[in-house]
């Protein structure tokens, strides 16, 4: 289901991380106005549907979701952890808030995916060693139940979670060392190396709690991102970060 590409319409969205002082300051303007603050509590990526004008995640709803619990402990090791995302579908600099990262619909196609030995070699960089979780890496603390249930649901046959796990690793650490990426105005940008189906936790990219050295990169969604927030499976977005 996931790995069907889907035409979507023009699509742009603002991420921020605030803090509380803020987040509660920025709802005293906007409320007034009539916007309704959507407070997404268990999958961090519904805010990016484009149904939702704004919303936020807060700080506690981070792992709630069982098959996001382990991943999202990157939220925990980054700069972020304690604040608010607000992710919303208009830019706030009227209120004086600089958005995070700027994400958007792109027609990019990449140049070039790595082989299982190339995925092997991103996820041996020092660079992704030293800035993964202890978490993150401890699928077994999940148990086979909980595994199977996503192969199932992303219609995976032949294949391990195990050896699927390789490309979740590998993908991060290309987007924290980049092997795979492409050049504009002398700088690298980095992008996804699989579809869809084979991608975890996109979120940690469109929010820049990995790859924040990069004024650009391109993204594909993960599943999650595609059943909660309808975005588009197997196409890239631009994350901008302004």
């Amino acid at each position: 289901m996931v790995d069907e590409e889907i035409k979507i319409s023009k699509f742009q969205k603002f991420s921020y991380w605030l803090t509380e002082t803020d987040f509660h300051s920025l709802k005293e303007n906007l409320s007034p106005k009539g916007n309704d603050f959507f407070a997404s509590r268990r999958a961090v990526c519904v805010p990016l549907s484009t149904e939702v004008e704004i919303g936020f995640v807060p700080p506690d709803a981070w792992g709630k979701y069982p098959f996001c619990r382990r991943p999202l402990s990157w939220y925990k090791a980054s700069p972020f952890v304690g604040r608010i995302l607000v992710v919303s579908s208009f830019d706030l600099d009227e209120y004086h808030f600089s958005p995070e990262t700027v994400i958007q619909e792109s027609d990019f196609k990449p140049p070039k995916l790595p082989d299982r030995e190339g995925k092997l070699k991103l996820i041996e960089q020092e660079s992704y060693q030293k800035a993964k979780p202890d978490e993150w890496e401890n699928i077994d603390a999940e148990g086979p139940e909980l595994h199977n249930q996503w192969l199932k649901m992303m219609g995976l046959r032949g294949v391990s979670y195990e050896e699927l796990f390789i490309t979740h690793c590998a993908n991060h650490a290309n987007f924290i060392e980049p092997t795979y990426f492409i050049v504009e105005k002398n700088e690298p940008v980095p992008y996804s190396i699989d579809k869809t189906s084979h991608i975890c936790s996109a979120c940690l990219e469109f929010f820049n709690i990995i790859g924040t050295r990069f004024k650009k990169k391109m993204v594909v969604p993960c599943p999650g991102a595609v059943l909660f927030a309808g975005m588009a499976a197997n196409r890239y977005y631009e994350v901008l970060m302004p």
